[in-house]
């Protein structure tokens, strides 16, 4: 089951949280757990909300009141991200969480920069980017980044892995 919802935060919010992840938090590269750190391995540069405990709470009580669950735990992997779109990166996060929350916040709108899912090893599904866009998903799906034709397309995302919830 995949949710969409459009509108996350109200445009205030989305303006001052916008501001603040271009201009005031430092990012980390991340490439996939436990293989070489390549270029074909990359997987972006994140901030993890384990730095900033305000930033954390505001995703996650928005979360919880758009999405209608309570949460109860998140990984420590939770945070925001900057990603490069260069080429599909399919993979599952089952080791991180039961549901993935990802939350689109800052890039060109447009269907090739959004997220893709898999059924039966073949791309299905395209979710487009839009910021302000949120996406709730089991993290047993496969999923990839859209790979953008044009280069040099980034875009900055939301993921809280949310090991823990219930619904409301």
């Amino acid at each position: 089951m995949i949710k969409i919802i459009n509108n996350f935060f109200n445009e205030d919010v989305l303006n001052k949280i916008q501001k603040h992840i271009t201009t005031n938090i430092y990012y980390t590269p991340k490439w996939f757990d436990g293989q070489e750190q390549t270029k074909e391995n990359y997987y972006g540069d994140r901030f993890y909300f384990t730095n900033d405990s305000e930033l954390k709470e505001t995703f996650i009580k928005q979360a919880e009141n758009k999405f209608k669950i309570k949460i109860k735990d998140i990984n420590p992997c939770s945070g925001i991200d900057l990603k490069n779109l260069d080429n599909f990166k399919p993979h599952e996060d089952t080791k991180l969480a039961k549901i993935n929350i990802l939350i689109m916040l800052y890039g060109p709108i447009a269907v090739t920069n959004g997220t893709v899912f898999y059924s039966e090893d073949e791309l299905d599904i395209h979710v487009g980017f839009r910021p302000n866009r949120a996406v709730l998903f089991p993290s047993d799906w496969m999923h990839s980044p859209h790979a953008s034709e044009k280069k040099g397309i980034r875009r900055y995302t939301s993921t809280i892995f949310v090991r823990d919830y219930e619904d409301v």
